[in-house]
């Protein structure tokens, strides 16, 4: 694997570990205090790791892989139409009833990624 396709893969699994429990994404606050997480969080996703018309990124991922990676985007999408114009901190985001489902399609983006 080149090295795009490996640094595709290896940001995709850092955000989706990110969104993966709540604990992640308040640590990734604390670590980082001079952003503010959630939009920060959401911009690494949709503007610089999901691109899934992109060959390179075309070429990383198995059919199952983009399966996957495709239900966490659409759960991402959900939960910032929750969240609104301005997310809320992460303890709040967390507690979205959107936000279990990002868990659950995250986890499940690491299963196929990891195996």
């Amino acid at each position: 694997m080149d090295t795009l396709r490996k640094n595709l893969k290896t940001n995709l699994i850092d955000i989706a570990t990110l969104f993966s429990s709540d604990s992640a994404a308040q640590k990734f606050q604390l670590q980082v205090p001079h952003i503010f997480a959630p939009t920060e969080l959401f911009c690494m996703w949709f503007d610089d790791t999901y691109m899934p018309n992109a060959s390179d990124f075309i070429a990383t991922f198995t059919l199952s892989e983009h399966e996957a990676i495709s239900a966490f985007n659409i759960s991402l999408e959900k939960l910032i139409l929750e969240a609104g114009d301005s997310p809320p901190p992460p303890e709040v985001l967390c507690g979205l009833p959107s936000c279990a489902e990002v868990k659950l399609r995250a986890n499940n983006v690491l299963e196929k990624l990891n195996a």
